[in-house]
């Protein structure tokens, strides 16, 4: 009976796969290829994988009755429903997947070019009787006339040697990196010297394509990271390969094979070939360059937070399956901290935050699936890390979701009138960071929420009393009408979505609090405050301040520096200089654990309160 096959046909593109009775939905929805967010990795907790199914399935589960209440009887948790029979599943709205809104755009930066890879044209002397000497020597020979002895040279390309000189009748192209000699090629390809620089973030990845020789930036591409169908954070990523027995192995094969494709559509726009792409800079979380490298990081997630490796790496693209020239270089950056890895060294490279010469106090904040704050003062660099982005990034709120299209961005509300913008353009179908906070922030204005949080329109602000609506048996605040939303599900937000967002906030305020205590720096002092990051970018900086979310500093300029984690992966691509930089940023800037500092609850319980912080 086990072993019967059932059949699962996903709507509305009719995908139809046989399985057997008993299995998972989740396992179905997989093996169909269908495109679903489970946010909190499957585990039951935020109750977002809503799929409407028809036919025989097993029986409701505590999970689905806990966040089920008030929905129609044909929806369930794709993570919770096993198939008993023949059955038809269609995914929600909010549940699928679509691309989302990745930043690519970064700050203008004058880099000063010194290339890690060169390239040497050499007219080699042929060999004769009474010139024998060994091919390899006369390589090095030739070399050495140009000031490069005894570079480094591995087996592999020793066995190439002897054809490569022939076929180019000794003419050829030494590629080194510093004193490694890495290919060497018939004729002459000076010209052809190419690189990548890679972010690999939690939610998106983003990759740039790079002439070595003169900076030029010739393509740039992004994807969605492919290990979000295993959670949005990576603690949901750490449970799994902790439940799978091969987990390790299929995030690291899931995010090597999206830089690969990001590489091919790279290569096909830059009509660059692969065998010329020789060096690849890679910045990500301390997590994620753990996945990357195929090396399990399950101790970040146990105290005492411990990472398996925090200096940089240098490897072949052989060794992680990396699709530029086998011989080519990869090099990850180092990391600050369990919490605090090599995307937040490259946005202080790309910003100078460590530069010694500034009297400037400076405050960068970097938002995403988690939130990195670094306080500069002179050459004293802070840094701490915040578990912020779920709720910024939707996971924790009721019907939130990525910036992609469908999501609600900005909001504005005005005489009893609700204005909206969905990214794409359309229906709304959820709400993203940028939409949350400026929707609290003019609720506040409004007095539709008072300083606590909690949601009860004072009498000044009668006109939206219909707008406050029960749900799940919380207040909540009617957004968008049924008839105007996709798929006909209004958009509310509710108390517990407020209190989410009241966390999230109070978190990153109150490190930024910490930082400034920790350098004995006061709000006036501070002279730039830099918003790194997609959400940085988005982010309405007045709704922001006016929540609470960044302190009040009277002397500051705020402003967006872009993608600055995607410039520094540049910035050490074309720069031996920058790449050293790298590991004195590391080295340098200390880590402040915000749970172990003094009266830290009481500094969160504070930031959490709506309204400017003093």
């Amino acid at each position: 009976m086990k072993n019967r096959k059932v059949r699962v046909v996903f709507q509305p593109e009719r995908k139809e796969i046989l399985t057997s009775i008993k299995t998972p939905i989740r396992e179905a929805i997989e093996k169909a290829g269908v495109k679903i967010n489970f946010p909190c990795g499957g585990k039951g907790i935020c109750g977002k994988c809503r799929i409407r199914v028809k036919g025989k399935l097993s029986p409701l589960t505590s999970v689905e009755k806990k966040h089920l209440q008030s929905v129609e009887n044909d929806v369930r948790l794709a993570c919770q429903v096993a198939v008993e029979g023949d059955v038809e599943v269609e995914i929600y709205p909010l549940s699928l997947i679509s691309f989302p809104k990745i930043l690519t755009d970064r700050i203008n930066r004058k880099i000063k070019i010194k290339p890690v890879i060169k390239k040497i044209y050499l007219s080699l002397s042929p060999p004769s009787l009474k010139d024998q000497i060994a091919d390899l020597s006369r390589l090095e020979r030739h070399l050495g006339e140009r000031g490069i002895r005894y570079p480094l040279t591995d087996l592999d390309l020793i066995k190439r040697l002897p054809g490569v000189m022939r076929e180019g009748d000794f003419k050829l192209t030494a590629v080194l990196e510093k004193q490694r000699l890495l290919v060497v090629e018939k004729g002459d390809t000076r010209g052809k010297n190419f690189g990548v620089a890679f972010d690999v973030g939690t939610t998106t990845v983003v990759g740039t394509l790079i002439d070595l020789d003169t900076g030029e930036e010739l393509a740039t591409d992004a994807l969605l990271n492919p290990q979000t169908s295993f959670g949005e954070d990576v603690v949901s990523r750490i449970d799994f390969l902790q439940s799978h027995p091969e987990g390790l192995k299929i995030l690291q094969k899931r995010i090597i094979g999206a830089i690969n494709r990001i590489i091919q559509r790279l290569r096909e726009v830059g009509e660059v070939k692969k065998e010329n792409i020789y060096l690849a800079t890679f910045v990500g979380n301390t997590v994620m360059q753990h996945l990357l490298l195929g090396v399990n990081p399950t101790n970040l997630a146990l105290y005492p937070y411990v990472p398996v490796v925090k200096r940089s790496m240098e490897l072949k693209a052989t060794d992680l399956g990396i699709r530029i020239n086998p011989q080519g270089s990869l090099y990850l950056f180092p990391s600050i901290a369990a919490f605090v890895g090599g995307d937040t060294v490259a946005v202080i490279l790309a910003t100078s935050l460590s530069n010694e010469d500034s009297r400037k106090v400076r405050l960068a904040i970097d938002i995403g699936t988690n939130g990195e704050i670094v306080l500069a003062k002179g050459k004293k660099l802070v840094c701490a890390s915040t578990a912020a982005g779920p709720a910024f990034e939707g996971a924790r709120i009721s019907q939130g979701m990525r910036a992609e299209r469908g999501a609600i961005e900005k909001v504005r509300l005005e005489e009893g009138k609700i204005e909206v913008e969905v990214i794409g353009g359309g229906r709304a179908r959820g709400i993203c960071g940028s939409g949350l906070i400026d929707t609290s922030s003019q609720l506040l204005k409004e007095k539709i929420i008072d300083s606590s949080g909690r949601l009860k329109p004072s009498s000044k602000a009668k006109e939206w009393s219909s707008r406050i609506i029960r749900k799940n048996d919380h207040n909540g605040f009617l957004l968008v009408e049924k008839e105007k939303a996709q798929d006909g599900i209004p958009i509310i937000l509710t108390q517990k979505d407020i209190r989410e967002l009241q966390l999230a906030k109070g978190a990153i305020c109150s490190g930024i609090k910490i930082l400034l205590t920790c350098l004995g720096v006061e709000r006036d002092e501070v002279d730039e405050v830099l918003l790194a990051g997609a959400f940085g970018s988005y982010i309405n900086p007045e709704s922001a301040h006016l929540i609470g979310l960044i302190p009040t500093f009277p002397k500051a300029k705020v402003r967006s520096v872009g993608n600055a984690a995607s410039l520094g992966a540049i910035m050490a691509l074309v720069s031996e200089k920058n790449r050293k930089q790298t590991e004195k940023i590391s080295e340098g800037v200390d880590y402040v654990e915000l749970a172990s500092y003094p009266d830290f609850s009481d500094i969160l319980t504070q930031a959490m309160d709506f309204g400017k912080q003093e």
